[in-house]
């Protein structure tokens, strides 16, 4: 069976590996996307919690439920995943009659909204039919740890009665993201009617408690409200958008949290802004940042806050530094000018009206908004060291970089120019740089120019070792005024240490020598030959151009190989080629000899001259002209046979102003250039200037009369007739005949008549051709004979006739090519030309060589060596230089194949090689290494010379200055003799070098005083200067001094130098008032001003005024009336605000502003008060009577107390009429279930006139549950299904409702431990705690340290970023660590920006440190890596990029959150194997899992998670099989069931399994594709595609019944070791079958 069942189960799980938890996909990067086209069919996917849901058509829900649209039930809860919802370009509208509290809900997961559309028309909206005046609905409501992201659509919310209690988008403690492309619309907002600026109802967005908001884009038609919370770069972050209305953002503070709460970089605010007031009187930290938008209304940064003339605003440098660091390297371009951070509070700060207070705004309109430039100054581009970026601090404190004086250093600053807002509202860069350097007790301050936008200085090679200190203030001024804008330094501080190089061997040196084995001609390859000794040496070679004749040289780009061919650069008098030896890992180089390159000679065959005879005007020739004139040769003319190149030169083709009745020479040849001679072939003709031109010779094509022509046996040459001069137009009769013999001629000649030209003048036929043919071997004279008074023939050639046996004869050269001469040192060989004439006849048995022209008594001889050169290997090596003028002659002959035997040639190329005495390579340079050496009495040390060139001409000679502190010997050794200092140098001819020994020199740094080197730090030095420590200074605490201005604190440890006194620092108080008394109302209090460094004191005794009690003199509201609307309070008092009104009657129904008073009521209103100035509610407070009604004051105040806020409770008569309660009606429409042994309790609901009570009508509660009130509560003590009805009672009537509660079995209760890391003082949770109970934990305290969040591997963490959150207990074990950031800082104006690694590892290991870590920016972190026994590090995945299996991880230079991910595998295994950190050790399905991807059977679900407890659906697992068994084509194309359409991925698999009898189908019309499948249908699926065998066992499970559909498969299921049940006597069928268990199906019955 295992063998019948192989292939199936093989490809399933393959296609396992490929299908995502929720959906069959075409391929891995497109989702299964779930259309709907309902709001049933959107309902069912939610629920199914279909990952992708795509709308297909408009939903509209107003007609459901008879009219009343969506009820209870209806509502969309998205839910413990994440979803993806596309509008799809369709508009669901969601609309309610009744009560509800919101549509969409997101809980314990995320939902992303898009609209996927092209034409962007997709859109959600939300009606609200029946709400009231005390309840909020929420259109989309993000709960707190989920998250909502818009990235496309319309989103639009309405409500009636009260529009103003509908929000579109709430969130509490969860994130919110939204994109450009969205627009949220909810245009109708109450803001309460009072003079508060952060209240209201009805928000386009709405943000409360810890949540988190990116604002990106999009657009808002309705006023928003954030609260932030202090994060890295606040929890509220706003980079772009369009806000239609009012903003308000309010935040939480946490105490000396210098993050900001809420940050705005980009955006146009068409209204107005209110930031929330935050406490400048003593806090230091501002919560906002304004880095950038556009502001067309007012930008209130103190909204609801009062700055009063007694609070001192302009005296508090609190209130300057918050506004800079809210404005920061920004500008703020104002209708009124513009500002930057550091003089912000000069701008923003205003006084009203009154004079007494001030107000905190930016104030733009549409015409002239306020607009922030971000990063308009003072930005910091980067900080470079040698080219590297370097970090750097914002004052004294940051680490030091370390280098040493081996090389020169250079630091840069660099930074970004002025923004062109700045520079034309007048301001300009104040640049200073403070150069600090040990041993001096000054800096050295630097002034920069004010449009320099960098700075850089050099600290030279071998500079003393010291530390070199920076501080770059890059501040601001303003024209006008010569001090800096702002109260604080915008310092950028380095800190350098240069310690003394440390004494390295040097490396070996080379030697050798290099010599050129070629001629050195353009064109032309030239090897070298290089000697270079050690031989472990591998040499580089690098090819030099000089321009100058050898004075300076350059690389040659490409030309690093041991042959260079000469390129049209190197040509010219003055330049120089040669080659540099080096090696790496040894000193020194090898250089060839200056070469001047030669041209290559040309030697091209220019084209017979084509000449024609041109007459002047008068019809006279006196000219000619070149019919085929060649640019690329020279021409001259003469009256004489021989060339004369310097005279007569020829630019033209026409030639004119001749001497007509004259015979003129053309001669031709190719033109030298840049980079080749001149032509050594030249081509001649002549031209005769008469009217009548007698001819003189006749041309053979090729052969000048004189010449020989070679025609082979029995073959034949056909030969070009041409005339010179070539204008020839009068000549006898002409024979072509062999003159030589009388008899039988050994040639025939055919057409070798030319007819006479007759009594006119005649051209001369230069187009007729002769065809001589070789009839017998031996010699011939070719005449062009004629019959004339002188001689008797036009021309005369000699014709040999050869055979193969008499070839010699006839060998020749097609051309004769010229050659440079070559000269050449002994040291150097030269390559013999290859490139060679053409040797005539071909294939006669011959070939060229070069051979050297010897002459002697006897004659002359050929050979291949004499006394000075050797002709070897197609090389010329030389052998002794020659004497004086003397050379070689070099020629070419014809060798005979396999043979020595040789035979000159009738005319033969040439050329000359002079050999010179080898070059002197000049010394150039001469270094010695190491520079200083220390060295211990009586050692010793191998000093290294070496030459530059390491070849140069010369010996060394080494000397001491003091040999008796130091000798040295003729090689370089130095040997210490006594305490000192000596110099050793080398010498060679005029070029030296020293090194600086010092004996016997031990460090006395630690013994020395400690001195003041710069503001952060202080120094020691040896007394030799060559060693340093470092440190930061060690102040004491601040004490005041006597001028009453400054305070001073002195380091303990350093002096300036030359000071007796220890290093004191002196600095300005920072004052801050201290209250000693508090007033009251009753009593003036006391108060003073203390340094928050020192605690020095002035300014005692200061009195605080006595707090002035208010008077409510004219409040009034209009008192109760039948049917009249309830209306808020009004007052003309201005010590107070009117915050908040509460109508309500008095059986507790509220009633809104706006809203009728009932008949016959008695109805009471709440009246919230609070200051509006420096008073205050107190015990002498008085308040009007209002109709004669007296209030109730709350709190009751007494003695001292007083309050900033009061609630005064009206109660006035009954209204006219009798009163009628509005009859119940329950809206509470189900109940959820419950389970035995646990706590119960659930509130019924119902409008209507209270007071309501509440009945059991029919049916019976769960045994253990009782109504209380309005409550159904207790502990079941019964499982089953409870049904009952409820009755709802008033004075106006009654309502039931049926509802069912479920009530599941008891489990019994599982303990496990919880273990908390990380925890602070004071910490709870860890301990034993039931599975299925609700922990709770707290982190505790940390000093110095800000809570930064909880996480678990374990456990979902809800409210995780709060000390005090929970988690439901697993049935496990649980570790949960509290993360904490570091507070870091400094005083100086400038924090330190921290980053979090996410550190996690797998099971079967660990890593160190483990969870959030938090690094400050620019720091390294290094994380390690400890497998348990048994296993090894499978791969570390960086930022998810695998890096490898490494044991440790460094991150450099941090800059940017990164998260680390370690798994383990066992130590046996296969890299690819044991990989997913969610397949635990021991797992049932652990060796199954790796046993399928060791045989690539699956990958999992993503590189480290197999996902073992994700479920298939019906469809995927049929779709499965029918894959596995080849994808075939259904036979049928009738689908039986209606909920499988046509198109899905599944369709044809549906066909095929009903075709095969493997589903029925959940009914005769339904398959329920989107059902979970359970085991039992897996396996039945199996079984039935193996044609249903027969089991033939005995049934071990207690819960399959004989009679279940599924029975026999799972007994055949059991049979072959497929599965074994869930327990030994349960299966479990209706379980979801999990991709654990379907890999051990498979693991067991192929594996085992």
């Amino acid at each position: 069976m295992r063998k019948r069942i192989t292939s199936l189960l093989l490809t399933l799980v393959m296609l396992l590996s490929l299908v995502p938890a929720m959906g069959v996909t075409a391929s891995a990067a497109e989702p299964e996307w779930t259309t709907v086209n309902s709001f049933e069919e959107l309902q069912t996917a939610v629920k199914a919690k279909k990952e992708y849901i795509k709308l297909g058509q408009d939903i509209d829900t107003s007609s459901l439920t008879s009219g009343v649209g969506l009820t209870e039930k209806d509502l969309l809860y998205f839910g413990y995943q994440n979803f993806v919802l596309d509008l799809n370009g369709k508009t669901l509208n969601l609309y309610t009659k009744l009560e509800l509290r919101y549509f969409i809900q997101v809980a314990n997961g995320s939902l992303t909204i898009k609209d996927g559309s092209t034409a962007k028309t997709g859109a959600i909206t939300g009606f609200f039919g029946s709400t009231t005046n005390t309840a909020a609905c929420y259109f989309i409501w993000v709960r707190e740890d989920s998250a909502l992201t818009l990235e496309g659509g319309t989103f639009s919310a309405q409500g009636k009665p009260y529009g103003t209690r509908v929000t579109a988008v709430q969130c509490g403690s969860g994130s919110v993201t939204i994109k450009d492309g969205v627009t949220i619309s909810q245009p109708e907002f109450f803001d309460g009617g009072y003079a508060y600026d952060l209240d209201g109802n009805g928000y386009a967005l709405s943000a409360v408690g810890k949540s988190n908001v990116t604002i990106e884009g999009g657009e808002f038609d309705g006023c928003v409200k954030l609260t932030a919370s202090q994060a890295e770069n606040g929890s509220v972050q706003i980079s772009g958008g369009t806000f239609k209305k009012d903003v308000q953002v309010l935040y939480e503070e946490e105490e000396n949290n210098s993050n900001p709460a809420a940050t705005v970089s980009g955006g146009t605010f068409e209204g107005n802004v209110y930031l929330q007031y935050w406490p400048w009187k003593t806090r230091l930290y501002m919560p906002y940042r304004l880095n950038g938008g556009t502001f067309n209304g007012t930008v209130d940064l103190y909204a609801d806050g009062g700055i009063y003339e007694d609070n001192n605003p302009t005296g508090n440098p609190n209130l300057a530094m918050g506004l800079d660091k809210c404005f920061g390297y920004n500008a703020v371009v104002t209708p009124g000018g513009t500002f930057t951070g550091p003089n912000a509070y000069t701008v923003v700060l205003k006084k009203t009206a009154s004079g007494n207070s001030y107000k905190m705004s930016l104030d733009g309109t549409t015409s002239k908004p306020v607009r922030i430039i971000p990063n308009a100054w003072g930005v910091m581009e980067s900080v470079t060291l040698d080219g590297d970026e370097i970090n750097y601090a914002k004052d004294w404190d940051g680490a030091f970089e370390r280098k040493d004086n081996s090389t020169a250093h250079t630091i840069k600053f660099k930074w970004k120019d002025l923004a062109p807002e700045l520079s034309a509202a007048g301001y300009s860069y104040n640049a200073t740089c403070d150069r600090y350097i040990s041993g001096s007790t000054t800096p050295t301050t630097d002034t920069i120019s004010a449009t320099d936008t960098e700075y850089s200085f050099t600290i030279d090679k071998d500079a003393p070792a010291k530390v070199y200190s920076f501080a770059l203030h890059l501040n601001l001024k303003k024209t006008g005024s010569p001090y800096n804008v702002g109260i604080y330094s915008n310092e950028h501080i380095v800190k350098l240490v240069v310690n003394e190089a440390p004494v390295v061997e040097p490396d070996p040196t080379i030697e050798g020598t290099v010599y050129y084995t070629s001629g050195i001609v353009y064109g032309s390859p030239i090897s070298i030959a290089a000697s270079v000794t050690p031989a472990e040496a591998t040499p580089a070679y690098q090819w030099q151009r000089s321009t100058d004749g050898g004075s300076t040289w350059t690389n040659i780009d490409g030309a690093t190989s041991g042959r260079y061919t000469p390129v049209a650069a190197d040509m010219g008098e003055n330049v120089r080629i040669r080659v540099k030896v080096t090696a790496e890992g040894y000193l020194g180089e090898i250089v060839g000899a200056a070469l001047k390159v030669s041209k290559a000679a040309n030697n091209g065959y220019p084209a017979v001259i084509q000449l024609e005879a041109v007459k002047n005007g008068e019809g006279t020739y006196t000219g000619f002209k070149i019919t085929n004139f060649d640019s690329d040769c020279e021409y001259v003319y003469s009256t004489t046979s021989a060339p004369d190149w310097s005279a007569n030169q020829i630019s033209s083709a026409t030639v004119t102003g001749l001497t007509s009745d004259t015979t003129y020479y053309v001669f031709a040849r190719f033109e030298e250039t840049a980079t080749h001679t001149a032509g050594s072939i030249v081509s001649k003709n002549s031209i005769k200037l008469f009217e009548n031109v007698p001819l003189q010779y006749v041309l053979l094509d090729g052969y000048d009369s004189g010449n020989t022509i070679y025609i082979k046996k029995g073959e034949s040459v056909t030969l070009t007739v041409s005339a010179d001069p070539s204008n020839a137009n009068s000549w006898n009769e002409i024979t072509f005949k062999d003159s030589s013999t009388t008899g039988t001629s050994n040639i025939t000649i055919s057409n070798e008549k030319i007819a006479a030209s007759g009594t006119t003048a005649t051209p001369f036929p230069n187009d007729h051709t002769i065809t001589i043919t070789g009839v017998s071997t031996g010699s011939a004279t070719l005449d062009a004979s004629y019959s004339g008074p002188t001689l008797p023939y036009y021309g005369r050639w000699n014709v040999v006739v050869y055979n193969d046996s008499t070839v010699a004869n006839a060998l020749r050269l097609e051309n004769v090519y010229a050659y440079e001469d070559i000269t050449l040192s002994v040291n150097d060989e030269a390559d013999l030309p290859t490139d060679l004439p053409k040797l005539l006849p071909e294939n006669s048995g011959y070939h060229l060589e070069w051979r050297i022209l010897k002459r002697g008594t006897y004659g002359a001889t050929y050979v291949t060596e004499n006394d000075n050169i050797k002709l070897e290997d197609g090389k010329i090596k030389p052998k002794a230089a020659h004497a004086a003028s003397e050379k070689a002659q070099l020629e070419l002959v014809a060798v005979k194949d396999g043979s020595t035997e040789y035979k000159t040639l009738p005319k033969t190329s040439l050329f000359y090689v002079t050999v010179t005495a080898a070059p002197v390579i000049e010394l150039t340079g001469l270094t010695v290494a190491p520079a200083k050496v220390n060295l211990e009495l009586n050692a010793t040390y191998q000093l290294s010379a070496v030459k530059e060139p390491v070849n140069a001409a010369g010996s060394l000679t080494w000397a001491s200055d003091k040999p008796t502190v130091a000798e040295v010997d003729t090689t370089g050794k130095v040997t210490a003799k006594a305490q000192g200092t000596a110099i050793i140098t080398v010498t060679c001819g005029t070029k030296s070098a020293s090194c600086t020994v010092t004996v016997g020199h031990t460090h006395d740094t630690d013994a020395q005083p400690w001195v003041y080197m710069d503001p952060g730090t202080h120094i020691k030095t040896c007394t030799a200067g060559d060693d340093f420590n470092v440190e930061a200074h060690d102040f004491n605490a601040w004490t005041p001094n006597s001028d009453d201005t400054t305070h001073s604190r002195t380091c303990s440890k350093c002096k300036k130098s030359g000071e007796p006194a220890n290093y004191t620092e002196t600095a300005n108080h920072n004052w801050q008032w201290v209250v000693d008394t508090a007033a009251t109302p009753n009593a003036a209090g006391k108060q003073h001003e203390e340094c928050v460094d020192c605690h020095a004191k002035r300014s005692e005794n200061t009195e605080i005024p006595m707090l002035t009690s208010i008077k409510v003199e004219h409040l009034t509201v209009a008192k109760p009336v039948k049917d009249a609307a309830a209306t808020a309070p009004t007052t003309t008092d201005s010590t107070y605000t009117v915050a908040n009104t509460e109508w309500m009657a008095a059986d507790g129904t509220p009633l809104a502003i706006g809203g009728k008073f009932q008949p016959g009521t008695v109805y009471t209103v709440k009246i919230t008060l609070e200051t509006a100035g420096a008073g205050v509610f107190s015990v002498k407070s008085t308040y009007n009577t209002i109709d004669g009604k007296t209030a109730t004051v709350n709190p009751d105040l007494t003695g001292d107390n007083h309050a900033d806020s009061v609630i005064l409770t009206y109660t006035f008569d009954a209204t006219e009429g009798t009163y009628v309660p509005t009859k119940p009606a329950i809206t509470t429409v189900a109940l959820p279930d419950g389970k035995v042994g646990d706590a119960y309790s659930q509130t019924l609901a119902a409008t209507g006139t209270n007071p309501i009570t509440w009945g059991i009508e029919a049916g019976t509660l769960p045994d253990g549950l009782t109504l209380v009130g309005d409550t159904i509560k207790g502990t079941p003590s019964k499982a089953g299904d409870f049904k009952f009805t409820v009755k709802a009672t008033n004075g106006g009537g009654s309502d039931t409702k049926e509802l069912t509660i479920k009530v599941a079995d008891a489990e019994a209760a599982k303990y496990h431990n919880v273990t908390l890391t990380g925890a602070g003082t004071g910490a709870t949770g860890a301990g034993s705690h039931a599975a299925g109970t609700t922990v709770n934990i707290y982190a505790g305290t940390k000093s110095g340290y800000t809570f930064n969040g909880w996480t678990s591997d374990d456990v979902t963490v809800l409210s995780a970023s709060s000390k005090n959150a929970s988690f439901v207990m697993p049935d496990k074990d649980v570790t949960v660590k509290a993360n904490w950031a570091y507070n870091g800082g400094g005083s100086s104006g400038g924090g330190y920006t921290y980053y979090t690694i996410k550190a996690t590892a797998g099971v079967n290991g660990s890593i160190s440190p483990t969870g959030n870590v938090s690094v400050r920016e620019g720091r390294d972190q290094t994380f390690t890596i400890t497998p348990n026994k048994g296993y090894a590090v499978a791969k570390v995945l960086i930022d998810s990029k695998n890096v490898g299996a490494v044991k440790s991880y460094t991150f450099e230079n941090v800059k940017k959150n990164h998260t680390i991910e370690v798994v383990f595998m066992k130590a046996s295994g296969n890299p690819q194997t044991g990989v997913f950190v969610d397949v635990p050790e021991g797992s049932y399905y652990e060796e199954a899992v790796n046993w399928a991807v060791e045989k690539g059977i699956t990958t999992g679900t993503d590189a480290t998670h197999f996902s073992p407890d994700g479920i298939c659906t019906r469809a995927q697992a049929v779709t499965f099989l029918w894959r596995a068994a080849g994808s075939p084509a259904a036979k049928s194309a009738v689908m039986p069931f209606t909920d499988v359409k046509a198109g899905s991925y599944y369709y044809d698999a549906v066909l095929w399994a009903v075709e095969n009898g493997i589903t029925k189908g959940t009914s005769d019309t339904m398959f329920s594709p989107d059902a979970t499948c359970s085991r039992a249908q897996i396996v039945t699926f199996l079984w039935r595609s193996q044609k249903s065998p027969a089991a033939g066992t005995a049934n071990p499970f207690t819960d399959v019944k004989a009679s279940a559909y599924y029975a026999d498969a799972v007994l055949w299921a059991v049979k072959e070791d497929v599965t074994k049940g869930t327990t030994n006597t349960t299966f479990s069928p209706d379980a979801n079958c999990t991709r654990a268990q379907i890999v051990t199906f498979i693991w067991r019955a192929l594996a085992e």
